[in-house]
């Protein structure tokens, strides 16, 4: 059986979700919590599929050919839709004890469940979507510094800067928005609320976090965003200085000119 991932939005309105799939009865019986949606299904395939707010899918059962399908109703639902496929993927079996571990073979993750219920498979889901958002924030990052790097290498090849202060103002804030995304509004520094009333299951989410190098990721990302951040501070302070050097000799031209005319006024 499979365990598919996907971060398909920046967040998803799991209230707007849930009052439509209750009103259209398209084979779903859900469920909403604080922060996640439960879909289970109502047909003769049984699957579990959790809708997460920050725009996040985890499913348990679904074939990878038919999640589509279900991925396009959730969808309207989402606020900016993801340009671009973020997605993962685990097997799983129902064994003697929950673990997880790589594939021999196949470059898949392979998880045994202790036991068959929404609530474990919910512990476990918490960990698929922050790692699956994680995916999204890294993929983004590295779409930055693809971006961006012709600009270092420019200025270490030549010596000159080839844009303006106001792009590279433009540049810094499209860093700190990155950086404020993943860690203020995605929230990856603590655990999910749901395990203050689920304490019992904390253990198998941070077998996961663990497993998956969620904080160690978080920590790699937040350092490459900074060291961006602080290459163009200090290409903005290098065009302000050169600015300000600027103006410093227009203003010693103009105090000359002032000079010399004073100076032709008194001769005449």
């Amino acid at each position: 059986m499979e365990c598919l991932s996907y971060c398909i939005a920046k967040s998803i309105d799991l209230s707007r979700l849930d009052s439509h799939l209750k009103a259209t009865k398209l084979g779903y019986l859900s469920v909403r919590s604080r922060d996640v949606l439960k879909l289970t299904s109502l047909e003769a395939e049984p699957f579990t599929i959790f809708v997460f707010k920050n725009g996040t899918v985890v499913s348990w059962g679904v074939k990878r050919y038919r999640i589509d399908s279900h991925l396009e109703i959730i969808k309207p639902f989402a606020d900016k839709l993801v340009s671009f496929r973020v997605r993962d993927q685990c097997s799983y079996r129902v064994g003697d004890k929950t673990s997880i571990e790589p594939h021999d073979f196949f470059d898949v993750d392979c998880m045994t469940i202790e036991i068959d219920n929404d609530e474990l498979k919910l512990s476990l889901s918490y960990g698929f979507s922050q790692s699956v958002k994680l995916q999204y924030f890294e993929t983004i990052i590295e779409a930055i510094i693809e971006k961006y790097t012709p600009i270092i290498q420019h200025l270490s090849n030549t010596g000159k800067m080839p844009i303006k202060r106001n792009k590279i103002r433009q540049i810094i804030g499209e860093i700190l928005g990155a950086k404020s995304e993943m860690n203020l509004i995605s929230n990856f520094l603590y655990h999910p609320k749901y395990f203050w009333q689920h304490p019992t299951l904390e253990d198998y989410y941070t077998m996961l976090e663990r497993y998956l190098h969620v904080q160690r990721r978080v920590n790699a990302i937040n350092h490459r965003l900074d060291t961006l951040n602080e290459i163009f501070a200090m290409f903005n302070g290098y065009l302000e200085n050169r600015h300000a050097h600027h103006l410093e000799i227009v203003v010693i031209i103009l105090i000359t000119l002032e000079v010399v005319l004073s100076l032709l006024a008194i001769r005449v």
